[in-house]
């Protein structure tokens, strides 16, 4: 089947899906035979006959011989199906959000069809890229909550062709966490997570009022979009307070390396604290510094983003921006079905407030109002 076939049987798919979820075509009723839809559609029967079978194999028709193609019997949702692109065995921040968007979506009456299957750090075909598409495209689904793929500046492009295939078969697009392209860029889709430009500051500014000034960043060696704007608040911080930013001590760190790295950054930076791009970056160099004699805060301190479960059991306990998992869930179907009610309105920007939670690890002692700090309100435009 030509690429132009394989479009069009994809089209008929969702119209007739469409056609029978609406009630257009009720239970019971015989729909057109495949010589008449192909008439309709002006396509061959074999691609009538794909797309019919999809939908007989996803449960919405019964094929009878000899006397037609029926509408069967199917459980119905007030909104339609959902996708989710994250895998549900996922954890850290995400599997709290996922958790929050199941059951906001199952509240309202919509059903949520995981298709977590592509690498999160890639690299990703082509045709991975597409299959995964055809998954939700195939299942009628009407938004897709998207979590961008973490890649290599080079393999970019392959989350703006699959959101903007998505988009192409009419399926609503929500990010999730970071955007589809680096920032300061903006894609055309609606993005729910938290401001991090304002939370790569604040954390930066928690260390200068510490009394710190060699403080270096330490990142990983992909690219998203949430890094990026970290490290500009980071830099927004050190300017501030009249410390020009030097590039090298932004230091980029295939985590997965054994620990010549952290000699090397210990070794030449003769920083006086880290701030980390996430939590598990922090508990990677944390770990290194222990087995080279580096005690923190003593030597160094350490600073991060997340606060994930194991942030506050480490050796040292981690101070870091709280992501408020649940109201970021809650956000992220609100955005959905505005964006299903309204999808010609202008792309919406929603960040929520971070709590810095101070522990050991930045030298700072806990206590009082200081413990919990807010990084802002809830922006959305």
């Amino acid at each position: 089947m030509s690429t132009k076939e394989v479009a069009k049987h994809r089209e008929i798919y969702q119209q007739i899906h469409r056609a029978i979820v609406s009630g257009e075509y009720a239970v019971g009723q015989r729909i057109p035979t495949e010589a008449e839809l192909g008439a309709a559609y002006s396509v061959s029967r074999p691609t009538i006959s794909r797309a019919l079978r999809d939908l007989e194999q996803q449960g919405y028709l019964l094929r009878r011989r000899g006397a037609g193609t029926f509408v069967r019997e199917f459980q119905r949702t007030s909104g339609g199906l959902f996708g989710l692109t994250v895998p549900h065995t996922e954890g850290g921040i995400l599997g709290p959000i996922c958790a929050e968007i199941v059951q906001r979506a199952d509240a309202g009456g919509h059903s949520v069809l995981y298709g977590g299957t592509l690498p999160r750090h890639g690299p990703v075909s082509a045709a991975q890229a597409d299959a995964f598409c055809e998954r939700f495209i195939a299942r009628g689904v009407v938004g897709v909550f998207f979590l961008p793929l973490i890649l290599r500046r080079e393999q970019m492009d392959m989350n703006l062709r699959i959101a903007d295939r998505l988009s192409e078969a009419g399926i609503a697009i929500v990010l999730l966490d970071h955007d589809i392209v680096d920032y300061p860029q903006r894609s055309r889709y609606d993005l729910v997570g938290v401001d991090n430009r304002r939370n790569g500051a604040v954390i930066t500014e928690h260390l200068l009022a510490g009394g710190c000034r060699r403080i270096h960043f330490v990142t990983i060696d992909l690219t998203v979009s949430t890094s990026t704007a970290r490290i500009a608040g980071y830099q927004d911080a050190l300017r501030d307070h009249g410390i020009e930013p030097d590039p090298s001590w932004v230091h980029r760190w295939n985590t997965a390396e054994d620990g010549e790295f952290v000699r090397r950054l210990m070794r030449e930076s003769r920083a006086e604290a880290f701030v980390c791009v996430n939590d598990d970056v922090a508990r990677t160099l944390l770990l290194h510094l222990a087995t080279l004699g580096v005690r923190v805060p003593e030597d160094v301190r350490l600073v991060s983003f997340d606060d994930l479960p194991f942030a506050a059991a480490l050796p040292v306990p981690l101070t870091t921006l709280h992501q408020p998992t649940r109201d970021i869930g809650a956000a992220a179907v609100e955005t959905m079905l505005s964006r299903i009610a309204a999808p010609d309105r202008p792309p919406r920007d929603v960040r929520l407030a971070c709590d810095l939670r101070i522990r050991s690890s930045c030298g700072v002692r806990t206590g009082g109002a200081a413990a919990a700090a807010t990084t802002g309100a809830l922006v959305a435009r």
